[in-house]
């Protein structure tokens, strides 16, 4: 039992070492090069056409009437274009310089 933990504390070590060694997203954004007016103002554009499908499909997803839904293929899919565009926005919003606050005085 002993030699089994040990293993597994080991093997959770090495994992972690590797996971440590992988770029932040952060650091990916600060060494890339500077990405030109339209293209940024095309993905954006882009950002939003795929953000909002998606927000449509979430609601015609979560008012579904159906009895199978969670062995539905086409359910199993959109869960999986849910949980890829969550990330894709939460890595956005990490490299959109956040708008400094206005004070009126």
């Amino acid at each position: 039992m002993a030699e089994e933990a040990k293993g597994r504390k080991a093997k959770l070590r090495v994992e972690g070492e590797a996971e440590a060694n992988q770029p932040s997203p952060i650091n990916i954004a600060q060494a890339a090069p500077e990405i030109k007016p339209e293209v940024r103002d095309e993905l954006t554009s882009l950002m939003q056409e795929l953000l909002l499908k998606t927000h449509e499909l979430s609601f015609e997803y979560s008012t579904m009437e159906c009895s199978e839904i969670s062995s539905c293929p086409l359910a199993k899919k959109s869960k999986e274009l849910f949980r890829t565009v969550k990330k894709l926005n939460e890595l956005v919003r990490q490299m959109t310089p956040q708008p400094k606050p206005t004070y009126v005085g």
